[in-house]
Protein backbone atom coordinates (compact mmCIF):
# COMPACT_ATOMS: atom_id res chain seq x y z
CA UNK A 1 0.00 0.00 0.00
CA UNK A 2 1.54 3.30 -1.06
CA UNK A 3 0.66 6.46 1.27
CA UNK A 4 0.46 9.92 -0.23
CA UNK A 5 -0.61 13.00 1.25
CA UNK A 6 -1.47 16.82 0.41
CA UNK A 7 -3.83 19.33 1.40
CA UNK A 8 -6.46 18.48 0.08
CA UNK A 9 -7.43 15.34 -2.35
CA UNK A 10 -10.38 15.80 -4.44
CA UNK A 11 -11.88 12.63 -5.80
CA UNK A 12 -13.17 12.87 -9.21
CA UNK A 13 -11.54 14.60 -12.22
CA UNK A 14 -14.93 15.86 -14.03
CA UNK A 15 -14.98 19.40 -14.72
CA UNK A 16 -16.17 20.34 -10.85
CA UNK A 17 -13.07 18.14 -10.00
CA UNK A 18 -10.83 19.81 -12.09
CA UNK A 19 -12.04 23.68 -11.53
CA UNK A 20 -11.70 22.68 -7.87
CA UNK A 21 -7.65 21.41 -7.55
CA UNK A 22 -7.77 24.52 -9.78
CA UNK A 23 -8.96 26.72 -7.55
CA UNK A 24 -6.97 25.11 -4.15
CA UNK A 25 -3.63 24.82 -6.50
CA UNK A 26 -4.61 28.75 -6.95
CA UNK A 27 -5.06 29.28 -3.57
CA UNK A 28 -1.17 28.06 -2.80
CA UNK A 29 -2.45 24.76 -1.84
CA UNK A 30 -1.06 21.40 -2.39
CA UNK A 31 -3.54 18.80 -4.29
CA UNK A 32 -4.02 15.25 -5.43
CA UNK A 33 -6.83 15.11 -7.80
CA UNK A 34 -8.11 11.66 -8.65
CA UNK A 35 -10.09 10.12 -11.81
CA UNK A 36 -11.26 6.98 -12.33
CA UNK A 37 -11.15 7.46 -16.13
CA UNK A 38 -8.62 7.52 -18.63
CA UNK A 39 -9.20 11.34 -19.27
CA UNK A 40 -9.47 14.46 -17.09
CA UNK A 41 -12.74 16.32 -17.83
CA UNK A 42 -15.75 13.75 -17.26
CA UNK A 43 -19.20 14.50 -19.78
CA UNK A 44 -17.23 16.90 -21.68
CA UNK A 45 -14.20 14.44 -22.25
CA UNK A 46 -14.60 10.60 -21.27
CA UNK A 47 -18.74 10.73 -21.95
CA UNK A 48 -18.40 13.00 -25.07
CA UNK A 49 -21.13 15.40 -24.44
CA UNK A 50 -20.58 18.79 -25.12
CA UNK A 51 -21.35 21.73 -23.03
CA UNK A 52 -24.90 22.65 -22.66
CA UNK A 53 -25.36 26.25 -21.01
CA UNK A 54 -27.22 28.81 -21.18
CA UNK A 55 -27.95 31.18 -23.84
CA UNK A 56 -25.99 33.84 -23.09
CA UNK A 57 -22.84 31.90 -21.89
CA UNK A 58 -20.77 33.76 -24.36
CA UNK A 59 -21.42 37.09 -23.01
CA UNK A 60 -21.49 36.52 -18.85
CA UNK A 61 -22.53 33.42 -16.40
CA UNK A 62 -19.31 31.66 -16.29
CA UNK A 63 -16.07 31.79 -13.79
CA UNK A 64 -13.07 32.92 -15.29
CA UNK A 65 -11.55 29.46 -15.18
CA UNK A 66 -14.00 27.94 -17.56
CA UNK A 67 -13.97 31.12 -19.85
CA UNK A 68 -10.52 30.10 -19.73
CA UNK A 69 -11.49 26.46 -20.77
CA UNK A 70 -13.61 27.67 -23.63
CA UNK A 71 -11.56 30.14 -24.84
CA UNK A 72 -8.80 27.54 -25.08
CA UNK A 73 -10.65 24.87 -26.97
CA UNK A 74 -11.01 27.39 -29.16
CA UNK A 75 -7.54 28.57 -29.32
CA UNK A 76 -6.18 24.74 -29.92
CA UNK A 77 -8.18 24.71 -32.78
CA UNK A 78 -6.78 27.84 -34.37
CA UNK A 79 -3.55 26.53 -33.22
CA UNK A 80 -3.62 23.15 -34.73
CA UNK A 81 -6.36 22.55 -36.86
CA UNK A 82 -6.61 23.46 -40.67
CA UNK A 83 -9.69 26.52 -40.50
CA UNK A 84 -11.15 28.59 -43.47
CA UNK A 85 -10.35 32.56 -42.77
CA UNK A 86 -13.93 32.66 -41.86
CA UNK A 87 -13.83 30.09 -39.16
CA UNK A 88 -10.79 31.18 -37.64
CA UNK A 89 -11.78 34.76 -37.33
CA UNK A 90 -15.36 33.73 -35.91
CA UNK A 91 -14.74 34.69 -32.22
CA UNK A 92 -17.14 32.23 -31.21
CA UNK A 93 -16.03 29.30 -32.95
CA UNK A 94 -18.31 26.17 -32.85
CA UNK A 95 -15.41 23.91 -34.37
CA UNK A 96 -18.41 20.88 -34.87
CA UNK A 97 -21.30 23.22 -35.66
CA UNK A 98 -23.43 21.69 -33.56
CA UNK A 99 -26.25 22.99 -32.75
CA UNK A 100 -26.90 21.60 -28.83
CA UNK A 101 -23.98 23.60 -28.19
CA UNK A 102 -22.25 26.75 -28.70
CA UNK A 103 -18.82 24.88 -28.41
CA UNK A 104 -19.06 21.85 -30.12
CA UNK A 105 -15.55 19.94 -29.93
CA UNK A 106 -13.51 16.79 -30.05
CA UNK A 107 -12.92 15.19 -26.88
CA UNK A 108 -9.24 14.54 -26.96
CA UNK A 109 -9.23 18.74 -27.39
CA UNK A 110 -10.66 19.34 -24.24
CA UNK A 111 -8.21 16.97 -22.45
CA UNK A 112 -5.39 18.72 -23.83
CA UNK A 113 -6.60 22.06 -22.64
CA UNK A 114 -7.65 21.24 -19.48
CA UNK A 115 -4.02 19.03 -19.29
CA UNK A 116 -2.53 21.95 -20.27
CA UNK A 117 -4.30 24.57 -17.18
CA UNK A 118 -3.19 22.17 -14.66
CA UNK A 119 0.61 21.70 -16.32
CA UNK A 120 2.62 24.35 -14.47
CA UNK A 121 1.07 22.60 -11.11
CA UNK A 122 2.19 19.20 -11.88
CA UNK A 123 5.52 20.95 -12.90
CA UNK A 124 5.82 22.75 -9.73
CA UNK A 125 5.32 19.58 -7.92
CA UNK A 126 2.07 20.98 -6.25
CA UNK A 127 -0.36 18.72 -8.09
CA UNK A 128 -0.75 14.84 -8.54
CA UNK A 129 -3.10 12.71 -10.62
CA UNK A 130 -3.57 9.74 -10.27
CA UNK A 131 -5.49 7.62 -13.06
CA UNK A 132 -6.87 5.69 -13.42
CA UNK A 133 -7.85 5.22 -9.86
CA UNK A 134 -11.72 4.94 -7.91
CA UNK A 135 -12.53 5.24 -4.03
CA UNK A 136 -12.50 2.28 -2.50
CA UNK A 137 -12.81 2.90 1.49
CA UNK A 138 -12.54 6.27 3.20
CA UNK A 139 -11.27 6.65 6.29
CA UNK A 140 -13.66 8.75 8.65
CA UNK A 141 -12.61 10.42 12.28
CA UNK A 142 -15.73 12.01 13.53
CA UNK A 143 -17.57 13.85 10.83
CA UNK A 144 -14.56 14.48 8.51
CA UNK A 145 -12.96 12.23 5.97
CA UNK A 146 -9.29 11.89 6.59
CA UNK A 147 -8.75 9.58 3.71
CA UNK A 148 -9.40 8.24 1.08
CA UNK A 149 -8.24 4.26 -0.27
CA UNK A 150 -7.67 4.11 -4.01
CA UNK A 151 -7.75 1.16 -6.49
CA UNK A 152 -6.43 1.37 -9.81
CA UNK A 153 -8.50 -0.12 -12.49
CA UNK A 154 -5.84 -1.70 -13.53
CA UNK A 155 -4.78 -4.09 -10.79
CA UNK A 156 -2.20 -1.48 -10.19
CA UNK A 157 -1.27 -1.01 -6.31
CA UNK A 158 -3.89 0.65 -3.88
CA UNK A 159 -3.13 4.07 -2.78
CA UNK A 160 -4.39 5.84 0.12
CA UNK A 161 -4.52 9.37 -0.08
CA UNK A 162 -4.39 11.98 3.06
CA UNK A 163 -5.13 15.27 3.58
CA UNK A 164 -7.09 18.00 5.70
CA UNK A 165 -9.47 18.77 3.18
CA UNK A 166 -11.71 15.47 0.85
CA UNK A 167 -13.50 16.27 -1.43
CA UNK A 168 -16.10 14.26 -3.34
CA UNK A 169 -16.52 15.64 -7.29
CA UNK A 170 -17.44 12.24 -8.20
CA UNK A 171 -19.99 12.10 -10.98
CA UNK A 172 -22.20 10.23 -8.84
CA UNK A 173 -21.01 11.43 -4.86
CA UNK A 174 -19.04 7.88 -4.70
CA UNK A 175 -17.30 8.95 -1.37
CA UNK A 176 -20.99 9.74 0.56
CA UNK A 177 -21.34 5.76 1.08
CA UNK A 178 -17.98 5.16 1.59
CA UNK A 179 -17.76 7.36 4.31
CA UNK A 180 -21.11 6.15 5.96
CA UNK A 181 -22.66 9.96 5.68
CA UNK A 182 -25.97 10.14 5.56
CA UNK A 183 -27.82 11.21 2.12
CA UNK A 184 -30.69 10.70 -0.42
CA UNK A 185 -30.88 10.22 -3.89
Amino acid sequence: MVEISADAVVVGGGLGGVAAALALLRAGRTVILTEEYDWLGGQLTSQAVPPDEHTWVERFGVTASYRALRDGIRRYYRDHYPLTERARAWQELNPGAGHVSRLCHEPRVAVAVIEAMLAPYRGAGRLRVLQPYRPVEAQVDGDRVSAVRLAHRDGGQDVTAYAAYVLDATETGELLPLAGAEYVT
